[in-house]
């Protein structure tokens, strides 16, 4: 006998997903890697905080790295997405800034490289989508700032980048909850000055 839901071909129509329950399911898993690390959540325990049957996220993501990634992947944020042709280098400093003001922001990013040594897939596919992209597109602003005069001739585009990545290792070491995206800005103006940055 066929099993319900199965048609001809071997195709299954079963009941359409539900946005709000793919929402609730990638809240519910940054929200534990976040709380316990990468190692400390479990399939089980992000269905039970989204409110969904186990079988409900396993029917979307096969294992709980394919999980954590569309969970860091739904994290991403929109501001640092945007294209970058145009976009000066104050633009760059004032959004990697308030980017790294943010205690939750950081504490990802402190779970994401905690979880590099258990779950180097997850690390190295985090890197390959999102922090590799964007580096590139620091990359391109700063080539676009040493081309309008506002960087010395020559400069390489991945001293800046290497300023702006830095920065995030720098600001999860303090351990700071208060810190402000006004020192941090500061803190990032007075590195690319080092370099020979002009606004």
């Amino acid at each position: 006998m066929a099993e319900p839901g199965a048609v001809a071909g071997g195709e299954r129509h079963g009941r359409p997903r539900d946005p709000g329950n793919d929402a609730a399911i990638l809240e519910a898993a940054l929200d534990l890697l976040i709380e316990r690390g990468a190692a400390g959540t479990s399939v089980e325990a992000v269905a039970q905080r989204a409110g969904v049957a186990k079988l409900t996220v396993y029917r979307r993501w096969r294992a709980k790295e394919d999980l954590l990634m569309a969970a860091l992947e739904h994290a991403r944020a929109p501001d640092i997405d945007a294209a970058p042709a145009g976009r000066s280098i104050e633009e760059l400093v004032r959004s990697v800034a308030e980017l790294l003001s943010r205690p939750r922001f950081r504490a990802l990013m402190a779970r994401v490289i905690g979880a590099s040594v258990d779950y180097p897939k997850l690390v190295a596919a985090y890197t390959e989508r999102y922090l590799r992209p964007r580096l590139d597109a620091v990359a391109q602003v700063a080539q676009q700032a040493v081309e309008a005069g506002h960087l010395p001739a020559g400069t390489d585009p991945g001293v800046v980048q290497d300023i702006l990545a830095g920065s995030i290792g720098s600001v999860l070491l303090q351990h700071a909850d208060d810190v402000t995206a006004e020192q941090i800005e500061r803190r990032l103006r007075t590195l690319l000055a080092h370099i020979g940055y002009r606004p």
